[in-house]
Formats: C-alpha cells, sequence, structure tokens
C-alpha cells in the first residue's frame, strides 16, 4: 500500500471515530434523560407512600409501565453506539500503526475481541 492509500484510510478511520463519539455522545443524552425519569417517577412514588397511598394506586399512576422498557431500550441503545465507537478507535489505532497486542493491553480486552473490531464494517 502506498503512502497516500494509507494515509486515506487513516483519515476514513478518523472520520469513522468522530462520527461514532457524535452518536455516542447523542445516546448517553438519551439514556441520561431516560435514567432522569426513571428517578422521577420513583421519588413520586416514595413521596406517595409515605404519604400513604397504596402500591396499588401508585402503580395506576400513567407514565410508570413505560419506565422500565424505556430505561432498558437506551441501554441496548448505549451499548451499541459504544461497540460502534470502539470499534471504529481500534480500527482508526490500527491504521496508525498500533498493533492487536498493544490495543488487547491497553483496552483491557482479548487479542480476539481487538480482531473482532477490526473485522466489523
Amino acid at each position: 500500500m502506498d503512502e497516500r492509500a494509507g494515509g486515506d484510510e487513516v483519515e476514513r478511520c478518523r472520520q469513522a471515530v468522530v462520527s461514532g463519539a457524535n452518536q455516542e455522545i447523542a445516546q448517553l443524552e438519551r439514556l441520561a434523560g431516560a435514567c432522569r425519569h426513571m428517578q422521577d417517577e420513583l421519588q413520586e412514588s416514595l413521596e406517595l407512600m409515605g404519604e400513604g397511598s397504596s402500591m396499588t394506586t401508585i402503580l395506576s399512576r400513567g407514565g410508570t409501565s413505560d419506565v422500565i422498557p424505556r430505561l432498558t431500550e437506551e441501554l441496548d441503545r448505549t451499548d451499541a453506539a459504544r461497540r460502534v465507537g470502539r470499534g471504529a478507535m481500534i480500527r482508526l489505532a490500527l491504521a496508525e500503526g498500533m498493533t492487536t497486542i498493544q490495543l488487547a493491553e491497553r483496552l483491557g480486552i482479548s487479542r480476539q475481541l481487538v480482531a473482532r473490531y477490526r473485522d466489523e464494517t
């Protein structure tokens, strides 16, 4: 591979890292919103319990049934965004000359996992 082709690959990988990081940040903001929503619901439930409300009454309030599914969905999306970002970062580090062993050691993951991330598209 000539030097320019290698430079093109590094630049493509850099753009993928930036894109992945931006996606992770946006997803983390959505996750934080879901966490705040769950926190608000729990706080309100505790307040109602403190006022003597029954669990039946507390659970009958609107909006409580979506708290856990929403949080679970956002956690899954966050994990997916993290995987994409980590893969892009690993491919960039490899394109810049790091070895699989170096990456595995620095990230605290197996060489096999580094290779899996490398091979994802």
